[in-house]
């Protein structure tokens, strides 16, 4: 006997192809900086030298992609102030960006609050590697 479609039931099964949802979206999202980014623009509008002075590790080339994939991706908005001198360029959070975040959050919590342990079990995987 078939069983009735249910026409509720959401297909989250996770592949690799080229096309599939999961590659396109993990795929920036493997950029360490992309929610990082996001992260910070969450609270208020951004400027470039701003961001870059947070993340000392970032180099501007990489930091002008990751906002750039940001915003092709619909998540910030990039605003162009042509009204003062030197021009000033804000990134804002969309709230397609703020469903993105509400998602997020919670590995950002869960990371700070297990970084310690991630550390340790590191450190006994070398030692056991060790011997």
């Amino acid at each position: 006997m078939k069983k009735p479609e249910n026409k509720n039931f959401n297909d989250f099964s996770i592949n690799n192809d080229a096309d599939s949802p999961q590659t396109l979206l993990f795929e920036r999202l493997a950029n360490k900086w992309f929610l990082m980014l996001l992260s910070d623009i969450v609270n208020g509008p951004e400027r470039f030298s701003s961001l870059l002075k947070k993340h000392q590790k970032l180099s501007q080339k990489m930091l002008s992609q990751t906002l750039k994939n940001l915003e092709e991706d619909g998540l910030v908005t990039r605003h162009v102030n042509g009204n003062k001198m030197p021009i000033e360029v804000t990134y804002k959070i969309t709230a397609f960006g703020i469903d993105l975040y509400e998602v997020v959050k919670p590995l950002f919590g869960w990371s700070n609050e297990n970084v310690k342990k991630v550390l340790a079990y590191r450190k006994k995987y070398q030692k056991k590697q060790m011997q």
